[in-house]
């Protein structure tokens, strides 16, 4: 169970990692293709940052798996809705640009927007299929007391002190 919440915790921190990755790789490919200024690093913060409660959710259920097992829906879901999002980017070709645009050189290599991308997308579907997999910690909770065995103390009016 340790090794999953620590998956769990090393997915966490890949989402903070992939949400800045992508955003300076598509702050990037918009200051090469229209020369947009550093205006655009708050707007793009702006549109993003829903996708940084999948970090947290994640986050929260590495370290509170019995508290928070109720995400888990809610986390694969949005973690569905961005493999969603790249699949349409690949397929309508809004990604040319930033597969062509290169994103580190290091010495000789140069390492492209496609590579970048295309590992953002391979762990991505890794995080989902730990978060697929995962099943909830909770035990069944005992079935509340019928109102028949558990009745309230009887109180009298002094105790009360008959305010009506």
């Amino acid at each position: 169970m340790k090794a999953r919440r620590g998956l769990l915790l090393a997915g966490s921190l890949w989402e903070l990692v992939r949400f800045f990755l992508v955003l300076l790789l598509f702050a990037a490919v918009l200051r090469g293709a229209t020369g947009a200024g550093p205006w655009v690093f708050p707007w793009l913060l702006l549109a993003g940052s829903g996708n940084l409660l999948i970090a947290a959710g994640i986050g929260m259920l590495a370290l509170f798996p019995s508290r928070y097992s109720r995400l888990v829906g809610l986390l694969r879901l949005g973690k569905i809705m961005s493999i969603f999002a790249f699949v349409l980017l690949a397929i309508s070709g809004a990604m040319r640009p930033a597969a062509a645009f290169e994103a580190l050189r290091v010495g000789r290599g140069v390492v492209s927007g496609a590579v970048v991308l295309s590992g953002v997308v391979i762990l991505d579907l890794l995080l989902l299929a730990v978060l697929i997999r995962w099943k909830s910690g909770e035990e069944p909770r005992p079935a509340p007391a019928s109102a028949d065995k558990e009745k309230l103390p009887e109180y009298d009016e002094t105790e009360v002190q008959n305010f009506h």
